[in-house]
């Protein structure tokens, strides 16, 4: 199994589990196993109509006119929505929080092939499951201790401050330069012993990517003695930025990929990398994310989660797990997804709306930053819906305080043939912009 070289000073010590979930979780190890099992576990009323069959029949066809990278995620849905509740319905019963151990099986080989964790089947205790992405990087930050220093980026995801302060522990932003890369100088002076960096990699808000930094700040977090949560659910949205468009590349995605893989399979042993099928499987609303990290940390984790629920959202593990199996079996769906994103960033650039882009030609994640030129973003935000039904979020809470920028999502727009719908919205904003 893996080994932390060092004690994590900045976590808490490990609570006990509640009785409930590890009752639950030892009668679903059992069942996975073939075991026979008397189960007085719980109240899991969703298991009384386990051996019933509420539906005599489910048919479900995939629409042959799907685009073919879109086949393997309506597939999947189709294989998981029937899993969840026919023959029998599944999709009732609780299940252990931080996943069973199938889920986990599908966990351990995403970090093991996309990010070159050498995870075995023995490395259980080594990942988690959770209800999306946002839950399992909250609880990976609600484990420090309170009175850890976390460090972020100034531009960064919006809600990680909120969490680190009602936790107890201490934000700092370290400083980016003007073509928004970290500022190492500034990062050496603020990091201190036993602290912890979060890092959204490919960055939302901004789409910042850059390799050289996640290893600059894995090194000097490293030799600090302390941790580094990466959020990476953007990983394979990365495109290429010319003066004039994006473009998606799959070699270059590719190679991106693997400059990051060679970084967290060096530094893993100090990180707790997190992510989720939403992005990649354009599937936000399905909920499933995972994480992995030291034994001690996912223990934490599991923890605080198994005294929130007793359950994972089951349906949509069944789903997500079909969903995160085909992704690895056939990794296309993304593909759609850049094409799609390349494209709209395109428009956005072509248009002239101010955006405030990555200077070293690579972008990732799902939105995009806009200058109000020279005015607050929040009073901006509100100008735009207000006189024009736009609907914006404002750069402030990335930002960590007041700043001149506001964040679009490239995403919340329907895709339709050509994108009319898209096209249609850029010019509403350009022209709300000019006023």
């Amino acid at each position: 199994m893996l080994k932390t070289t060092y004690r994590q000073s900045f976590l808490v010590p490990p609570p006990p589990p509640p009785a409930i979930r590890y009752a639950m979780a030892k009668a679903a190890e059992r069942e996975e196993k073939g075991l026979p099992v008397v189960d007085f576990s719980s109240g899991n009323v969703g298991r009384l109509p386990l051996n019933l069959k509420l539906f005599t029949d489910m048919k479900m066809e995939v629409d042959g006119d799907l685009p073919e990278e879109l086949r393997p995620l309506a597939e999947a849905l189709k294989r998981g929505i029937l899993e969840a509740f026919y023959s029998s319905p599944k999709g009732l019963a609780y299940s252990p929080t931080g996943g069973t151990g199938p889920v986990k099986g599908q966990v351990m080989r995403y970090f093991r092939e996309v990010h070159g964790v050498p995870l075995t089947e023995k490395d259980t205790d080594r990942v988690i499951a959770t209800s999306g992405g946002q839950q399992c990087m909250a609880v990976a930050l609600r484990s420090l201790k309170p009175g850890t220093n976390v460090l972020l980026s100034q531009w960064d995801y919006s809600p990680v401050p909120g969490i680190i302060q009602e936790h107890g522990c201490r934000e700092i932003r370290v400083k980016v330069n003007e073509d928004l890369s970290i500022d190492e100088e500034d990062l050496e002076r603020r990091v201190t012993r036993g602290s912890v960096f979060y890092l959204s990699m490919p960055n939302n808000p901004s789409g910042y990517v850059s390799s050289t930094d996640l290893e600059t700040i894995a090194h000097i977090m490293k030799e600090n003695n302390g941790g580094l949560i990466w959020d990476a659910p953007y990983l394979f949205t990365i495109l290429r930025l010319t003066p004039t468009r994006a473009e998606f590349d799959k070699k270059f995605l590719q190679e991106q990929l693997a400059e990051f893989k060679e970084i967290s399979g060096k530094y893993y042993e100090d990180m707790c990398i997190l992510s989720s099928i939403s992005k990649t499987c354009l599937s936000a609303g399905l909920r499933f994310g995972f994480g992995t990290a030291s034994a001690h940390w996912i223990e934490v984790m599991d923890a605080i989660l198994g005294r929130e629920g007793l359950s994972s959202p089951t349906p949509l593990f069944i789903m997500g797990i079909h969903i995160l199996r085909a992704f690895l079996n056939n990794p296309i769906t993304h593909e759609w997804l850049c094409e799609t994103l390349a494209k709209r960033l395109t428009v956005l650039m072509e248009e002239g709306v101010p955006l405030i882009l990555p200077r070293n030609g690579i972008f990732g994640a799902l939105y995009g930053l806009v200058k109000t030129e020279g005015k607050d973003g929040a009073n901006f935000a509100s100008q735009l819906i207000d006189k024009y039904g736009i609907v914006t979020v404002p750069g402030n809470s990335f930002y960590g305080g007041p700043v001149n920028a506001i964040r679009l999502s490239l995403v919340a727009t329907p895709w339709t043939e050509g994108d009319e719908e898209w096209t249609k919205s850029v010019k509403a904003l350009k022209k709300a912009l000019k006023h």
